[in-house]
């Protein structure tokens, strides 16, 4: 193992320089990862052009790898041993709230806190850190929540967990999809096909997908995984096309992971079955004329949410593992440290029309 760490470190907003930092000392109650596939999450194309509060900082936070160092306490604690295959939750939680306990870290009050955890002496910035993963070590902090891969999941598809456990959690645990349900996804995104692939585990019998003229790709790759149908909004009225492919009928879920405004909302509100669920990822601002007497009449639930919990992220790896999807068509752009500004514009829309899920590979 070498002494030093090569990072992506984002220096400015938008601009991220590749530097070597120390290699971080690990001390009882911790470890080191050595990184093999980070992926690009939208949350990272959100964050990337604003400005830097507490300076210069390593991205990434959907990380895989190998562990490369572990201290005797922390071996205990978490039952691994170095070389052991794992995925990194991406929150930075305390690990004793009621919410750190029920698995759903997301609302873990100290979730985010940078400052948690980090060994006497290191540099809190430039640290190699749980939210660090454009790097190739990783500090695994006493704090760490992690889940382990099978060994025959390639890196860039284990990258997947994250965008896939919250499809897990959206369609499945927060949407109830299953047998005898129609399921209609806006959006078809990295998570979106999450949503997808979810949905059709859970035994939905009908996956409706509907996105912009320019997911014509995307809504390919949903009918490869799963998808009976897809609507380009563009070309076809939704509304019209999705009565149409339902007898009239409508669906019983539908789940905005487009836009979260009224051009996606209320006409998913106008679709839904009585007693329909509505759920509701990326909400950007208040909706005006939110048809709330339609939601009233029909009885419609109406759920927003945020991440996954635990298990949504271990349901997600198990249907990676099982290689009954091609996940090849999602995980399809893996780029080098020094590509980071690539592979965020790359998810942003601003790359090849194919690019879906993007992926580091520190050693690449």
């Amino acid at each position: 193992m070498s002494s030093g760490v090569l990072a992506a470190v984002k220096v400015a907003p938008s601009r991220t320089e590749l530097r070597e930092l120390p290699m971080p000392d690990v001390p009882d109650d911790a470890g080191l990862l050595e990184v093999r596939a980070a992926g690009i999450c939208g949350v990272d194309v959100h964050d990337y052009p604003r400005p830097l509060d507490r300076g210069p900082l390593i991205m990434g936070h959907e990380n895989v790898g190998r562990v490369a160092k572990l201290g005797p306490i922390a071996a205990k604690r978490w039952g691994l041993r170095e070389g052991d295959r794992i995925a990194l939750e991406g929150y930075q939680v305390c690990g004793h709230c009621p919410s750190c306990l029920s698995g759903y870290f997301g609302f873990c009050p100290q979730e985010g806190d940078a400052e948690l955890d980090y060994p006497p002496g290191s540099l809190p910035a430039l640290q190699p850190s749980r939210n660090g993963g454009f790097s190739q070590y990783l500090y695994l902090r006493p704090n760490l929540r992690f889940h382990r891969v099978p060994e025959h999941v390639p890196d860039e598809h284990a990258a997947l967990a994250i965008p896939f456990g919250n499809g897990w959690q959206w369609a499945y645990l927060e949407g109830n999809a299953g047998p005898g349900k129609t399921v209609l996804v806006q959006g078809p995104g990295q998570q979106g096909l999450g949503c997808v692939v979810a949905a059709r585990e859970s035994g939905a019998e009908t996956i409706i997908v509907a996105g912009l003229h320019r997911d014509v790709h995307r809504l390919e790759v949903a009918a490869a995984l799963g998808a009976d149908h897809t609507i380009d909004v563009e070309r076809d009225d939704l509304q019209e096309r999705v009565l149409e492919l339902t007898g009239g009928q409508g669906v019983d879920l539908a789940l905005d992971v487009a836009a979260g405004s009224a051009a996606t909302v209320c006409p998913a509100i106008s679709l839904l079955k009585p007693h329909g669920t509505l759920v509701v990822i990326p909400a950007r601002a208040p909706i005006d004329g939110f048809p709330l007497e339609q939601v009233s009449r029909k009885s419609l639930s109406i759920k927003g949410v945020r991440g996954h919990c635990y298990e949504a992220v271990e349901r997600a790896l198990r249907t990676i593992a099982s290689g009954k999807y091609r996940l090849d068509l999602v995980a399809n752009y893996r780029l080098g440290l020094s590509q980071v500004d690539e592979a965020i514009r790359y998810t942003a829309g601003q790359g090849p029309e194919d690019a879906i899920h993007v992926s580091i590979d520190p050693w690449k």
